[in-house]
């Protein structure tokens, strides 16, 4: 299986935000990539151009923390080190119809494409430390102190979700599903 080397990092990077899908880091380990705002109509072509990019550099799980530390060094990135500004306050669900539970397949979904903000949001909010009941009001928008049973069930199929998709590769995931 071939496997990216270091050096290929940035042209990675560029190359991935040349097709217009969104690549950031997410604390010093984590990066995602978001293609929420592009059109639907437009998004087999883009999964397409992301299968080459994967097909061209290959495996990169081992060079994550090293591919999050470009991204933050040239300016994309979510700082999820400062519990002083809680960025992740910034991600509120704001009206998304938030399930109970997170999908639980091997494949990006629908559902896990309209959710990437709040994916991303509940990972810097894990990465300051947040209290999860305060990311459940805030992100998943369920109010833990009236339904404390549903909030925490959803935040940890949330988070659980989040943290398979800011780790797996693209070859992991089918992205047409």
């Amino acid at each position: 299986m071939k496997r990216m080397r270091e050096k290929d990092i940035p042209a990675f990077v560029q190359e991935v935000a040349a097709t217009g899908c969104d690549i950031c880091a997410i604390g010093p380990g984590l990066y995602v990539l978001g293609d929420v705002d592009v059109p639907r109509g437009k998004r087999r072509g883009l999964y397409k151009k992301l299968r080459e990019i994967d097909a061209r550099y290959g495996s990169r799980d081992h060079l994550r923390h090293k591919i999050a530390s470009h991204l933050t060094s040239i300016g994309r990135y979510i700082n999820a080190r400062s519990l002083e500004s809680e960025a992740w306050v910034q991600f509120p669900a704001s009206g998304r119809k938030i399930d109970d539970e997170a999908p639980n397949l091997a494949a990006v979904t629908a559902y896990d494409v309209a959710h990437l903000g709040i994916y991303a949001a509940m990972l810097v909010a894990e990465a300051d430390g947040a209290d999860w009941s305060d990311v459940a009001r805030v992100t998943l928008n369920i109010d833990p102190n009236r339904e404390p049973e549903r909030a925490r069930r959803a935040w940890a199929s949330h988070l659980a979700r989040a943290r398979w998709l800011a780790t797996s590769d693209f070859r992991e995931i089918d992205l047409l599903q």
